[in-house]
């Protein structure tokens, strides 16, 4: 059953598309699941978006446009955690590299294999991986919100021995602050 939300409901599911073999089954089961959150209308487009293990940051977006969304993305993931209080490290990770025999120095941000950005029209509600304090929020789990119906802007959280959605907002992250002790479980199913 579709939302009653006026904007748009979209999903951006970022990919490495040379990753090694062994990656491949999370990466398709990833891309099953948001393909099934399509067809059965919870979210109302997903865009598939391929990246490599990293990018290096600024030197070639200008002339190459691919790049240049790449960094935007990375930008805005930036924003949105600033905003709600998350973490994308260890995640995405900006590292500076020097060659020892040029000196030369750049920065690079390390990708994961598979990331999920979900957006409510034009804004940007979700980015997963993330940390929220001690907790993980992986792609996974979020699809699994989705699935579930998180349509309200929710994030999976885990409570002992139930699983929760919480409703999350800038003027909560106080409240999060607060409650750093509980940690999202791993997925359930094969990666």
């Amino acid at each position: 059953m579709p939302d009653d939300h006026s904007a748009s409901r979209t999903i951006e599911l970022w990919v490495r598309s040379f990753s090694p073999t062994t990656t491949g089954p999370s990466r398709r089961r990833a891309l099953e699941r948001a393909t099934r959150l399509e067809s059965s209308e919870r979210v109302d487009a997903v865009e598939i978006d391929v990246w490599g293990s990293e990018v290096e940051c600024g030197t070639l977006s200008p002339y190459v446009p691919r790049l240049e969304r790449i960094e935007s993305r990375l930008e805005t993931f930036e924003k949105w955690a600033a905003r709600t209080g998350r973490r994308l490290e260890p995640f995405f990770r900006r590292r500076r590299l020097e060659s020892t025999i040029t000196g030369e120095r750049r920065e690079v941000w390390q990708l994961p294999t598979v990331a999920l950005a979900e957006f409510d029209g034009d804004r940007l509600v979700h980015v997963a991986p993330c940390r929220d304090g001690d907790r993980t929020i992986d792609v996974f789990d979020r699809l699994e919100a989705l699935a579930d119906d998180g349509s309200d802007g929710s994030v999976v959280r885990y409570d002992g021995d139930r699983w929760d959605d919480e409703v999350i907002s800038e003027t909560e992250t106080d409240q999060r602050a607060a409650d750093h002790t509980h940690r999202v479980g791993p997925s359930s199913g094969p990666n």
